[in-house]
């Protein structure tokens, strides 16, 4: 009985994704948003840290809004015996591929989602920078979500500070045969909130680094205490038919 209940919820799951595929984008709910940037074959989320003790958004927090966000409603479970509340030290972090159409799909959704009126002019706007050409480079962002917001600003200082040399020898795709592609170009978080921004080649060659048979790691470590490090099945990565990464 276990095994058929869990077999139920992987294909729940895998259902809910594949039903957001097959819906235009503009229709997408903000459950298909939240599922496909942090939680599907384009996007990871990567937790550090206690756990938290209060329900968490799925939506990300990039490092440079992070800072100016405050939490107001901490739960009961986050009280301590003083009956002050008890922060959580728990980081999550959002590693997308923004070069694949669905993550820019998903970032551009939200935008609508947030509108008061429909807006036939950002509709527009956004499907151009969804259809936008990634033919060249491989571009994975990270989002930073935090509920303490003491940690947000030393976050803010480490993605806002690093730079392309001190990254490059430790920010890097790597494929199932141990091939690894370093970082080209860094990009610190702006606020366009779509978080802090690393820049691959997509050919190394002659021939794209990365094919449909591939597994990949990303890979970045900032210093001895943070290092991000999540996979992706490129065989999974298939939207409209076509491989998108």
């Amino acid at each position: 009985m276990k095994i058929l209940i869990g077999v139920f919820v992987v294909l729940v799951t895998f259902s809910s994704a594949a039903y957001a595929q097959k819906k235009p984008w503009t229709e997408w709910t903000k459950k298909d948003v939240d599922k496909t940037l942090n939680d599907s074959a384009w996007g990871q989320t990567q937790s550090e840290g206690g756990q938290s003790q209060q329900p968490q958004s799925t939506s990300a927090v990039t490092a440079t809004t992070a800072a100016r966000r405050e939490d107001s409603n901490i739960g009961a479970a986050g009280r301590v015996e003083s009956g002050e509340a008890k922060p959580s030290t728990q980081v999550k972090y959002h590693v997308r591929f923004l070069s694949a159409k669905p993550v820019r799909a998903a970032f551009a959704r939200n935008l609508l989602l947030a509108q008061t009126q429909p807006n036939e002019a950002l509709t527009g706007q956004l499907q151009s920078f969804i259809d936008r050409d990634f033919n060249d480079y491989i571009v994975v962002s990270v989002g930073i979500e935090v509920s303490d917001q003491k940690m947000a600003m030393p976050l803010m200082r480490m993605f806002t500070g690093a730079t392309t040399e001190a990254l490059q020898k430790n920010v890097y795709l790597e494929r199932k045969d141990g091939k690894k592609l370093f970082l080209m170009e860094y990009r610190a978080p702006t606020e366009d909130g779509m978080g802090a921004k690393f820049v691959f080649q997509r050919v190394v060659d002659g021939q794209p680094f990365l094919s449909e048979s591939d597994s990949v790691h990303f890979v970045a470590q900032f210093n001895e205490k943070m290092k991000l490090n999540t996979k992706y099945k490129l065989s999974e990565m298939l939207y409209d038919g076509k491989l998108e990464y």
